[in-house]
């Protein structure tokens, strides 16, 4: 599964890497004594075969800790639903129906398999919607009847949505309010429906086109990016689309390995302001930081744009120490995500204690690289 479609739920790798990530096999040479990274394409092509995959799987809950048997904070599903939300319109031909058109309105959250755990949670912190399997390794949230609609549109009017989406659930709302008012089962609420759902999502289809010539489209809402609104918000965000990498590289004198981390997030170039937004919340958490100060000094350093993408990328260890672990610790990552966040901390505590300077560490921090993000067991 591709990493940039809605099921991929491990840490995404930059949006404009033309070549897939391929696993690097790590050995011990003694003569003389170095760090042999051999790509290995697939893992059949490993010379050692990985001992989880030998002996049995291990299957087990990925939510963290502070949400087992709790429910999901408001603002974190908020944040999720910017990441990972879709609000979907449909106008379907029905000839039962008395104008031959059939209208339903859907709120679902697609993620892989592994973490139907989150979708369980969410499902029972807002008591409405299903989970319903989508093909082998997919699951989906599902909120479909009016009555439980009413129940999601009451949390993102209390809750709002902070990127693009946002436009996305207002001409959803407008959307909802005719067919609660069952105005979907005139001609007149028929054609102001088809009006809406040209500005949401993939807009017509050829054969609504076709069918309703005539239709006055409406403009899509205004959108403005009015800030952070919540530390939950940027939990659920990151839970959906943030991502935690370690790197491994030779040094130029080609004989050390030199180890760094990487926290990012990339978006569609139109929800450029929220990335820049985050920065400048990071910077708010703790002002007498003078590594927090340096953030928000040097924004440029930490957004950038390329065509149709706009990156956050935070790579200075101490930053990461001071300012992005200490967050995620006090407003946890849910789903499998926190199992790379939790090996991502563990990476930054070896290069604290200077482990990663020595063989040992070096070796130890490879394998932790070797079973993180699409390539973890579940």
């Amino acid at each position: 599964m591709s990493e940039n479609e809605m099921g991929y739920r491990g840490s995404k790798s930059e949006f404009n890497h033309s070549v897939k990530e391929q696993r690097v096999d790590g050995g011990w040479c003694k003569k003389p004594l170095h760090l042999r990274c051999t790509l290995m394409g697939f893992e059949r092509n490993y010379q050692i075969k990985i001992p989880s995959k030998q002996l049995y799987k291990q299957y087990y809950s990925t939510l963290s800790k502070s949400s087992l048997n709790n429910k999901l904070h408001p603002w974190f599903i908020t944040g999720f639903a910017d990441a990972e939300g879709c609000f979907s319109f449909a106008i379907k031909p029905d000839a039962k129906s008395k104008l031959k058109w059939r209208s339903s309105l859907l709120f679902v959250i697609k993620l892989h398999i592994k973490d139907a755990a989150i979708l369980e949670l969410l499902k029972n912190t807002l008591m409405v919607g299903k989970l319903r399997t989508n093909g082998q390794n997919s699951v989906q949230y599902v909120v479909e009847s009016i009555k439980e609609l009413q129940v999601i549109v009451d949390h993102f009017n209390k809750y709002p949505l902070v990127t693009q989406k946002a436009s996305d659930f207002l001409i959803f709302k407008q959307c909802f309010e005719i067919i609660k008012q069952r105005e979907h089962l005139t001609d007149q609420g028929l054609l102001s429906l088809i009006g809406l759902k040209s500005s949401i999502n993939w807009g017509l289809s050829d054969s609504l086109k076709e069918a309703f010539p005539n239709v006055t489209c409406v403009g899509r809402p205004e959108y403005k990016f009015n800030g952070i609104p919540d530390p939950y918000w940027v939990a659920g965000f990151t839970s959906g689309d943030g991502s935690f990498h370690l790197n491994i590289k030779k040094s130029d004198t080609n004989i050390s390995h030199r180890v760094s981390l990487r926290f990012s997030i990339n978006l569609h170039i139109r929800d450029a302001e929220v990335l820049k937004g985050l920065v400048i919340y990071f910077n708010t958490l703790n002002k007498t930081s003078t590594v927090v100060k340096g953030m928000l000094n040097q924004e440029k350093q930490y957004v950038s744009k390329s065509d149709n993408t706009v990156s956050l990328a935070i790579t200075k260890t101490t930053e990461i120490s001071e300012v992005i672990i200490p967050f995620f610790e006090e407003y946890p990552i849910q789903g499998v995500k926190s199992l790379d966040f939790a090996d991502f901390k563990k990476v930054a505590m070896m290069i604290g204690a200077k482990e990663h300077l020595t063989i040992e560490g070096l070796h130890r921090i490879l394998e932790i690289k070797l079973n993180m993000n699409k390539h973890r067991e579940w």
